[in-house]
């Protein structure tokens, strides 16, 4: 459990697009009691909570005593989200309701679906219980049923990071949910690399402090380049690296692999892409294999990856998600872009040496002049060491 000393408190107003979304992330009953006046700030308020099924009984206890709570994994398909519907009008839910989310990334992007469909849109309260929610989906506008075929966009009024859950968040989960902060830093900020890769190679459970200081940055970067493209096709495709490639190879390891173990190996793989096609130099792979070193996140898949099986599940991962092509980077913090579009066509031919590179992670092939391996020294690229 946490240092009830180690405090930290954050608040934003992040624009995205023409959204204003607040975020503040504070611990016990100080968060609590600002929920609760955030709620009954808000006129007519009718609360009804989502909430995953794991999720501590006594903490939900607290979020609003007396409201209806609704158990869900999440939504698999769009049919799904229609029996939750019916739930929550059996539940007394109407035009009126506020829908809190309370869970992990699953409930976090259900409830925003919910929340656009709903009476063609109800109020949304996002209480992420994970780091991978808070950092991710919570502080988006797109919400998708689980296979990213279908979703909708809509703006929660609030998102409140309460620490108490994330304290009781497991390590080994907490671990796998710093591929979302790493995924920050190298696509989109890379100025704090260092800091943050000395903060990931301390030993233990990260500090509350060491939390929120995650949590700021990736907001940070979130309104950095969604203030403009808030429905993530432009600038905003940088917070998709790595996705696609990891849900491919989730796909091939059977669907039991942590999602931020995934992710992690999908930046590691888009990173040699991007090298075999002369965009990324070594020094920005090795910056890739620092940080998710630094992580303590997998650098190999745990079980072979068939390269000649690759491509096509690459291609099924990019059609689910409507994005037909990689984010590949030229340096960290510089999305490569391809007449006007960050998405880039690969073939199947470098797909496949991708794939066959990923059971070889520990060193970076040598560049002219340069070593090879991964040294704790190696710098990101025009970034500034501390």
């Amino acid at each position: 459990m946490a240092d009830p000393d180690d405090t930290a408190e954050l608040d934003r107003d992040l624009q995205l697009g023409p959204a204003r979304v607040r975020l503040t992330v504070r611990s016990g009953d100080t968060g609590w009691h600002e929920l609760h006046r955030e709620l009954d700030a808000l006129p007519a308020a009718r609360c009804t909570v989502l909430a995953d099924p794991g999720t501590a009984p006594g903490l939900l206890a607290r979020i609003r005593p007396g409201a209806p709570v609704l158990h869900t994994d999440g939504a698999a398909t769009l049919s799904d989200v229609e029996r939750l519907a019916e739930r929550l009008l059996a539940a007394g839910a109407g035009r009126d309701t506020v829908l809190l989310a309370v869970g992990g990334p699953d409930v976090a992007n259900l409830g925003g679906l919910l929340a656009a469909l709903l009476f063609q849109g109800c109020r949304l309260v996002q209480v992420p219980t994970t780091l991978g929610a808070l950092c991710g989906p919570a502080l988006s506008l797109r919400h998708t049923v689980a296979s990213g075929v279908l979703g909708a966009w809509h703006a929660p009024q609030l998102v409140l990071g309460q620490l108490d859950f994330l304290d009781r968040q497991p390590v080994d989960g907490l671990r796998a949910d710093l591929a979302e902060v790493v995924r920050h830093v190298l696509a989109v900020c890379p100025g704090p690399y260092d800091r943050v890769a000395a903060s990931l190679r301390r030993e233990g459970r990260p500090s509350r402090r060491e939390l929120v200081a995650y949590v700021a940055l990736c907001a940070d970067a979130r309104a950095a380049v969604l203030a403009y493209d808030p429905q993530e096709r432009g600038p905003g495709l940088a917070l998709e690296y790595g996705r696609t490639l990891g849900r491919a190879i989730r796909l091939l390891c059977g669907g039991d692999l942590p999602v931020g173990h995934a992710d992690a190996l999908g930046m590691l793989t888009a990173a040699r892409i991007a090298v075999r096609r002369g965009l990324l130099d070594r020094e920005g792979e090795r910056a890739h294999l620092e940080l998710l070193a630094a992580a303590r996140l997998p650098l190999v898949p745990p079980v072979p990856i068939d390269p000649a099986a690759f491509p096509a599940a690459v291609r099924l991962a990019a059609a689910r998600s409507g994005r037909r092509g990689l984010v590949l980077l030229d340096a960290p913090g510089q999305p490569h872009c391809t007449d006007g579009s960050l998405l880039t066509d690969v073939d199947d031919a470098t797909l496949r040496h991708a794939a066959d590179a990923l059971a070889d992670r520990g060193t970076v092939p040598a560049q002219a002049g340069g070593g090879a391996g991964t040294g704790r020294g190696a710098r990101v690229p025009g970034t500034a060491g501390g």
